[in-house]
């Protein structure tokens, strides 16, 4: 059965090419389909900036085309009913799959092709909320970061928590290895490499890699016999993963002091130097009021020089300061990912007695914890987490488009 297909959807025929297709991990689910033909509907109001107002009109004649197409699929579907070529009485809430798994799709080419160009443009609208949630809704997002930095210390557990952390190590290399990242480590404390590491930093390089990791944030708790015991004990590990250049800058704004942060005070420097080193003050040392960090040097026997090492020695000592609060903000902010490393405080269990491992994030369990060391595992929670992280960002988009619209 033939019925002309509308000017929209012959448009949308004419010009679609391989640049429509998204490369989220996800797609639209029936409820946001059902959002952006609403948003067809409805007037966009101008308050607020132009540029949203251009964007969110872009938006809204795309989805007006969505709504083309979803009403050709009703009227093919009534055809199709009304001569009997199938049974009355579809959901509408899943028209398109049981269009899909029906007959149809191995007699009637017209649905096929009005099938694909519903995907194109789900596909195309999907690439286009995701790039307003970036450019107006969370400017901070890091989602087109492509180098991470990753933080693995001990949390509770002594000796079999650092031990854990080379392990969680060894995952990401394995993970790194799927996906096709580089993975560098920069710093791995160890006084004795059997016995662990006290921490490990990472700087991870690759496509999408913010979003690969980001969730990997928080307490990762595991359960296993240690070799020299018979009973299991469970250890702790944090995991903190930041957009380092990023955090650098916001850092850095926050560094910016001027003459009335600081209190310089000089005195004579003390200690072995001979004759001459109690009788000029060349000591100096710099209070930070804001934070009360404070430094004192007396290196040299020069007051400008040791200055400006002193200078130098807060800037490194507030990086330090700040990097650490941004971190401790952000577990805060997490609520569950508390740096304290409690046991109860986890966003996955490695069960070793079990072998299973437990992502506590979707409550769920995944078997085959050999799985996960080796990469593989990793990679199929990550991208499930990848898929709902974008299904919740785009509910989030369309809730703010359409705040913004008048029915």
């Amino acid at each position: 059965m033939n019925k002309p297909l509308s000017l929209a959807v012959r448009y949308f025929l004419s010009t679609r090419s391989r640049r429509f297709f998204s490369s989220i991990p996800a797609e639209l689910t029936n409820s946001q389909q059902k959002l952006l033909i609403e948003l067809a509907k409805r007037t966009v109001s101008r308050i607020g900036d132009g540029r949203t107002y251009q964007k969110i009109t872009k938006i809204q004649e795309r989805s007006k085309i969505l709504k083309t197409l979803h009403d050709d699929l009703d009227v093919y579907t009534e055809l199709f009913q009304e001569s009997g070529f199938i049974d009355g009485g579809l959901n509408p809430d899943k028209t398109i799959q049981e269009v899909k798994s029906s007959s149809l799709m191995d007699t009637d080419d017209d649905i096929k092709e009005l099938l694909r160009t519903i995907e194109d443009v789900g596909s195309l609208l999907l690439q286009e909320v995701v790039d307003f949630y970036k450019s107006v809704v969370n400017t901070e997002h890091h989602l087109d970061t492509e180098e991470v930095k990753v933080e693995i210390t001990p949390g509770v557990g002594g000796l079999e928590a650092k031990l854990f952390c080379n392990d969680l190590f060894s995952m990401y290399e394995q993970f790194c290895k799927e996906k096709n990242f580089q993975c560098n480590l920069i710093k791995g404390e160890s006084e004795d490499t059997k016995d662990g590491y006290r921490s490990i930093v990472a700087i991870i390089k690759g496509e999408r890699v913010y979003e690969h990791f980001v969730q990997e944030n928080g307490i990762h708790r595991v359960q296993r016999i240690p070799v020299n015991s018979k009973k299991i004990q469970t250890s702790t590990s944090v995991v903190f993963v930041s957009d380092e250049e990023s955090l650098k800058k916001k850092i850095q704004k926050k560094m910016n002091f001027g003459k009335n942060d600081l209190l310089i005070e000089t005195k004579r420097s003390g200690g072995a130097g001979g004759q001459s080193v109690n009788k000029n003050e060349t000591c100096v040392k710099i209070l930070h009021k804001p934070t009360n960090l404070s430094v004192e040097v007396q290196k040299t026997s020069s007051q400008i020089q040791n200055r400006s090492m002193a200078i130098q020695a807060l800037k490194n000592k507030l990086f330090s300061f700040y990097y650490q609060q941004e971190k401790d903000l952000y577990f805060k902010y997490k609520k569950s990912h508390k740096m304290s490393g409690d046991r109860s405080e986890k966003i996955r269990t490695y069960n070793f007695v079990g072998n299973f491992i437990t992502d506590h994030l979707r409550n769920v369990q995944y078997p085959g914890i050999d799985l996960f060391f080796r990469g593989d595992g990793l990679v199929r929670l990550v991208d499930h987490h990848r898929k709902v992280f974008y299904r919740q960002l785009v509910d989030e988009t369309l809730s703010f488009i359409l705040a913004r619209t008048e029915q």
